[in-house]
């Protein structure tokens, strides 16, 4: 089946084309113009620094534990005290000097065909070049001779996109396919394209019409391209109408395509190695679906102002877990009435979701487990909890154990404190979450073929949804005009805000989503000013965003701030996440260098700082460097990204 798409790629390209405004084109003499250009980019850390989501950078490799003492010696955990008390994780530890080492090329054809009819075809290749030092010893995981699958998303058959072939290393696609009809107050626009709305610089309010690619450096690219080439396009049609001189209609219908995360164990992987994800699931179950919206504007004088709405299916996912198919005991065995009870503990494991493993890839003790919860906005100790609600076979575990739900549903309360439940008294100041783990990994390690000198390790399968939902918006833009040349004149205000009633959201990988409603705001301010006749004008922008209930990650709030220690206690306690952006914009006389500086600050803590400079010393070349500056503090969006002090350099060749 791939065979046929990799072969096809340009035949299916072709087909939507002329299944769309291609049939109705006369015979016309055809103008093409071809342009494009050849990119060599490179991103060198410099820190020592691993991305911690993916486990050759675990601040836990070759970390050992030892089990509570109030746990050991008794009937619960019939261990001798000292007889087999550690527990360590296995080193898988790696050391990468890159974060990006990539061969770019896109070749552009821009068509004419009459006075009303234009058309527009970008192809787009990417290679990733194998200098990365990865883990995927784990048999839980289908590897090419542990090769980094950089591209292949199960999506589309094997592909991310409608327009894509790619193996683990390339992928070839085509992000723009379009043709245009352009005939007195209306417009029209057929193909595979973006639907660019919005003017924000890192903030997404009103551009909400596409998802996102984050697979080749998320999104510490060149603060100043706008997500330009991480914005999915996706078959659509788009339409406006001049309504009168100052009011305008545009709507459009688009096949659903889902935002891309970086596949694990990727440089930038976002899901902790542990968990492998399963898109194509929730997919198939809105591949044939249309998100569709509007968006009315109007223009009195210096005020613009535009409302929007758009019925779509969200194309960030929400994740729950799928049942492992790991099978422990055999069925026989289980099936038997003459085996003893007690040997029959492990029948139906294959019905809950985790894989057990001998030193692999996955959560190896109870501080990890804990820690890459925080890392990631989730309750640790809730996802157990909702592992004990949700799956009949760790329910029937822990009723085992004697543990009893208490008034809110949960069998523990803390992670590192005492709990309601004592086993019968075992544990007089009753357990908590690092107990409860510490047991489940003291229990699985005397499974035969599972301890292996290391202890077992964890992983799982979570399955990706994309759940449906209205968002509604508002805009609005006013111009200045004051003497010339002074920091007045010109300047621009710009103002987006949009509303989603029922936003579905991940909950702790519980099986049920939680839903509410969500506010989101941009406030902007921009403008050129000339400070010296001997340079250029300057651009700046100053952004400040404020959302209700997740970061800009769309992480929950109310799972922010976790550690090994402490629960989540929700981003600025709740009240919502406000990032700011200052950016500026100095082109130097002649136009051969110039100086960009952005700078993104979560106030929860954390900033990226980009400073960057672009050399042309001729048309067909340029030369462009920039660094990343991370600092990611607790609960803030950088935490994840931590690793990514980096220097980035593209080299460019246009034609």
């Amino acid at each position: 089946m791939k065979k046929h798409r990799d072969c096809f790629l340009l035949s299916r390209a072709c087909v939507l084309l002329s299944g769309g405004a291609m049939l109705a084109l006369p015979a016309w003499a055809v103008d093409v113009a071809v342009s494009g250009f050849i990119r060599q980019e490179a991103a060198y850390k410099y820190s020592n620094k691993e991305n911690e989501l993916n486990r050759y950078g675990s601040k836990f490799n070759g970390k050992s534990y030892t089990l509570d003492g109030a746990l050991t010696g008794t009937p619960i955990l019939p261990i001798p005290p000292g007889a087999l008390t550690v527990f360590k994780g296995e080193d898988l530890s790696k050391d990468n000097d890159w974060n990006l080492m990539g061969t770019k090329a896109e070749v552009d054809f821009n068509f004419s065909f009459s006075p009303d009819w234009t058309g527009f075809m970008k192809l787009r290749g990417y290679y990733m070049w194998d200098v990365f030092k990865d883990t995927r010893d784990s048999a839980f995981v289908d590897g090419e001779g542990g090769k980094v699958n950089h591209f292949n998303v199960n999506n589309h058959g094997n592909e991310a996109t409608y327009l894509s072939m790619s193996n683990n290393d390339y992928m070839l696609d085509i992000p723009a396919m379009y043709v245009d009809w352009t005939h007195d107050k209306y417009w029209v626009r057929i193909g595979q394209q973006q639907v660019a709305w919005g003017e924000a610089l890192f903030f997404r309010v009103a551009d909400i019409a596409n998802g996102l690619d984050l697979r080749r450096h998320v999104f510490y690219d060149f603060g100043a391209e706008e997500y330009a080439d991480e914005r999915l396009a996706a078959p659509g049609i788009r339409a406006s109408m001049q309504l009168t001189d100052g009011w305008e209609l545009e709507v459009f219908a688009q096949m659903f395509q889902p935002s891309i995360l970086p596949n694990n164990y990727t440089p930038f992987n976002l899901i902790t190695n542990g968990f492998n994800t399963d898109y194509e699931t929730g997919f198939d179950k809105v591949d044939t679906n249309i998100n569709a919206g509007f968006r009315l504007s109007a223009q009195f004088d210096q005020l613009g102002l535009n409302v929007f709405a758009v019925s779509r299916h969200n194309p960030d996912p929400v994740f729950n877990l799928q049942p492992s198919g790991q099978v422990l005991v055999p069925a026989s065995v289980c099936n038997d009435p003459a085996v003893p009870a007690a040997q029959k503990g492990l029948c139906g494991w294959e019905t809950q979701p985790f894989v057990l493993e001998a030193g692999g890839i996955g959560t190896t003790m109870p501080t990890e487990w804990f820690y890459i919860s925080g890392v990631q906005g989730a309750d640790g100790l809730e996802v157990i909890n909702n592992l004990a609600r949700d799956w009949p076979w760790i329910t029937a575990f822990t009723q085992a154990l004697g543990l009893v739900p208490d008034a809110n549903g949960d069998i523990l309360q803390t992670i590192d404190g005492g709990g309601t439940n004592t086993l019968g008294g075992l544990v007089p100041g009753g357990l908590n979450g690092n107990d409860f783990l510490e047991l489940f990994f003291a229990t699985t390690a005397s499974i035969p073929g599972f301890g292996n000198g290391f202890g077992s390790s964890l992983s799982g399968t979570i399955e990706a949804h994309y759940e449906a939902e209205n968002v509604f918006g508002f805009g609005a833009n006013y111009i200045f005009y004051a003497e010339p040349d002074t920091l007045l004149d010109q300047l621009v205000l710009r103002f987006e805000m949009n509303y989603t009633p029922e936003r579905a959201y991940s909950n702790n990988l519980a099986n049920d989503f939680k839903e509410s409603g969500e506010w989101m705001s941009n406030f902007v301010v921009e403008k050129y000013h000339r400070f010296s006749d001997a340079f250029p004008a300057t651009f700046f922008i100053f952004q400040w965003m404020h959302r209700s209930d997740t970061d800009l990650l769309g992480r929950r709030l109310e799972g922010i701030g976790g550690d090994t220690t402490k629960r989540p206690g929700g981003g600025e306690q709740s009240r919502g996440w406000d990032g700011l952006v200052f950016a500026f914009q100095q082109p130097f006389p002649n136009l051969t260098w110039r100086f960009d500086t952005s700078i993104l600050w979560d106030l929860n803590g954390g900033y990226l700082f980009q400073p960057a400079v672009r050399y042309k010393p001729r048309g067909a070349w340029t030369v462009e460097a920039f660094v990343n500056v991370v600092d990611g503090e607790k609960g803030s969006i950088f935490q994840p990204f931590d690793f990514m002090d980096d220097v980035t350099v593209r080299l460019t060749y246009q034609f």
